[in-house]
């Protein structure tokens, strides 16, 4: 893939300090949309009003916020916006080589779900596209050569050589806040008086999620590596991974808690040779990437699991 191209830092996304209201912070934004094209890429001429509409209206009970309006107001816009422009923009406009749908994906239209529950739906792919592609600038910042992605129609969701020449193929997979209860306890997750969730319960999530990177991945004969992007580590990953309650070597689930046998019975239906294909895919990758995002749109490593 060519270099990336230098981004102006004339283009209005450049602002680390905000207004101090609320209102003034939402107009402030709006007209920068209008001066930055991947604002304009994520917020379109023709979804600005009904974005601006959800914007201004009353919170939902989960407190939605659009993500580039939320960086925003943080201090953080350039750090939303770098990812765009370094491998969604052509100088202000959008690469000719995206593929339609990933360009539709980027769109932030999960707003204008009517609930709180379809919006988590909605943007936890929006989420996803953007996190592909922050992981793709931090391998850059590790020195590695991006040689395609999926969004310019490879095969996988990134594809690198590293600077000693290592060719290695990325699946990533992210694990939104509130997705493991979504996923296993949608009670409790639109009901929090419904109950809670066993602690054991997010790692053989984040396990299953692994072995779909692994399936996603068969086939490369460069090296494999799953990358989960987990946005809620301190809380439901640091422990389990740091005190090894996995054996990578012959990985399996835990089921210790209800949620996620529930969850794995729907999935034995489909594949009623679940627990030797998650053994037999994991151990087949040569490596697995545990990251989380560290202050804002920055992702940290925090795991590197080395296997074949």
């Amino acid at each position: 893939m060519e270099a990336a191209p230098v981004r102006s830092q004339s283009c209005g996304c450049f602002v680390r300090t905000t207004p101090a209201q609320l209102c003034e912070q939402i107009k402030a934004f709006y007209e920068l949309r209008s001066a930055c094209p991947a604002l304009r890429l994520t917020i379109p001429d023709d979804l600005a009003e009904r974005h601006l509409g959800f914007s201004t209206s009353e919170p939902d009970s989960a407190f939605h916020c659009s993500v580039p309006l939320l960086a925003y107001r943080r201090g953080c816009l350039p750090d939303f916006t770098a990812s765009l422009h370094r491998f969604a923009l052509d100088g202000a406009n959008a690469r000719a080589n995206i593929r339609p749908q990933y360009l539709a994906d980027l769109r932030e239209t999960w707003v204008l779900e009517p609930d709180e529950v379809s919006r988590f739906r909605k943007v936890r792919n929006y989420l996803s596209r953007l996190a592909e592609l922050d992981f793709a600038r931090t391998l850059e910042a590790d020195k590695w050569q991006v040689a395609n992605l999926e969004m310019y129609g490879g095969q996988f969701d990134v594809e690198g050589l590293s600077d000693s020449g290592t060719a290695a193929v990325f699946e990533i997979k992210f694990l939104a806040e509130r997705e493991v209860l979504f996923e296993l306890n949608r009670a409790s997750f639109s009901n929090p008086t419904a109950g809670s969730m066993g602690m054991y319960s997010p790692i053989d999530y984040l396990l299953f999620r692994l072995y779909e990177a692994a399936r996603q991945l068969e086939g490369a004969h460069v090296k494999r590596i799953a990358v989960a992007i987990v946005s809620d580590y301190d809380v439901s990953y640091k422990i389990p991974l740091s005190e090894k309650w996995i054996d990578w070597t012959s990985p399996a689930f835990l089921k210790r808690d209800p949620e996620i046998l529930n969850f794995l019975a729907a999935q034995y239906v489909k594949s009623p040779g679940l627990d030797s294909e998650l053994k037999t895919f994991i151990t087949g990758l040569s490596e697995i990437w545990i990251l989380r995002y560290q202050g804002s749109f920055q992702l940290q490593r925090e795991h590197r699991i080395q296997l074949s």
